[in-house]
């Protein structure tokens, strides 16, 4: 039978973490195991858009996931049903279930709903070029953390690597070469495209499907596998390329063993040069992010046609395998343990 101070510490870790968009799924993945394993009472709650419900179903089963508004791609659905009635929602079950803590990665909604509840939140992200909602999320949170790219304040504090790395670091994951197989695919000789829709907030202003109107231009003699947010363009993508159904068991596989990633959105983009394969962002966004990669030489920057002529020259050359594992301990010598990193903040924060 437990003590009345076994009872107490159980009581006193309940956290709420809120998802709303695909890149953030792997954000809290680690996170969420090892305070649950921690004996935490954690709630996943996620926005109703697009594949995002498939994929928590799978990535976090075992969990209490509940849906808490929805996106239908309209700007009136993000601002009605992706926010306003988010918060109204969020507000009633932190009433009601008595949280410690939330976390979430810009969630203007819950860090709302949070401050009208006195609720301790904190929030990890790494897109500084949105200003006005990033001042927003400060100002609502007890902490706003971001990559070493951005001017600390009291509000504001940053960690020593980039999001992507809570579940990309040699620490958190080994990459498997079983997912091969089931696509027919040899190590380090294939393309691994990403082809985000421009649906999302992020994307409103770029073209759509940006890898789609060059793809008859990249070299034919290579398999590709694609990852295509909307399948409705599936027609008109080269007849060749295997179009991956989500979800994926172990997409960091494939990535890692591809010769090159090509993406039009920037999350999938930096998961390429973070598993030490050369890789091409060819949307349209400036982001500092991205430029922390650039830096180091494992990412490039090509927005639209322009990454044709990188894309074919690295096709055509040898994949170096050693080069990969040189980045790969570079950075796990260099950068924060994310998920030790989130844990400290939690334990800080939490009432």
């Amino acid at each position: 039978m437990k003590s009345l101070t076994d009872m107490k510490s159980i009581t006193d870790k309940k956290i709420l973490i809120d998802i709303k968009h695909p890149a953030q799924l792997n954000l809290f993945k680690g996170l969420s195991k090892e305070l649950q394993d921690e004996n935490w009472d954690v709630t996943i709650c996620y926005l109703d858009r697009g594949k995002l419900p498939k994929i928590i179903a799978s990535e976090y089963a075992g969990f209490k996931t509940i849906p808490v508004g929805s996106s239908k791609g309209t700007k009136w659905s993000i601002l009605w049903n992706g926010n306003i009635k988010r918060t109204l929602v969020f507000l009633k079950m932190i009433r009601e279930h008595k949280y410690n803590i939330c976390v979430t990665a810009s969630s203007i909604p819950l860090a709302l709903a949070s401050r009208i509840s006195k609720l301790p939140i904190i929030q990890f992200y790494d897109d500084p070029e949105r200003g006005s909602i990033n001042k927003i999320n400060a100002k609502l949170s007890s902490q706003l953390f971001f990559p070493p790219i951005v001017k600390e304040t009291s509000k504001v504090s940053t960690f020593n690597c980039l999001k992507e790395w809570s579940y990309l670091s040699p620490r958190r994951f080994k990459p498997d070469k079983a997912i091969l197989e089931k696509y027919n695919l040899t190590p380090y000789n294939y393309v691994f495209i990403r082809e985000v829709s421009n649906k999302s907030f992020n994307y409103y202003n770029q073209e759509d499907a940006i890898i789609c109107g060059f793809s008859k231009e990249i070299n034919t003699n290579t398999k590709v596998v694609l990852s295509l947010e909307d399948k409705s363009l599936t027609a008109k993508f080269p007849q060749h390329w295997t179009i991956l159904e989500e979800p994926v068991g172990d997409i960091h596989s494939l990535i890692y063993y591809s010769k090159l990633v090509i993406s039009s959105g920037d999350s999938m983009a930096r998961e390429g040069a973070m598993l030490g394969v050369p890789s091409v962002y060819c949307g349209i966004r400036q982001m500092k992010a991205n430029e922390l990669l650039m830096k180091q030489g494992i990412l490039s920057h090509l927005p639209g046609k322009t990454a044709v002529p990188f894309i074919n020259t690295t096709i055509d050359a040898a994949f170096q395998e050693q080069a990969q594992l040189t980045v790969r301990n570079r950075l796990l010598e260099n950068w924060d343990d994310m998920v030790v990193f989130m844990k400290e903040q939690i334990n800080k924060y939490k009432r």
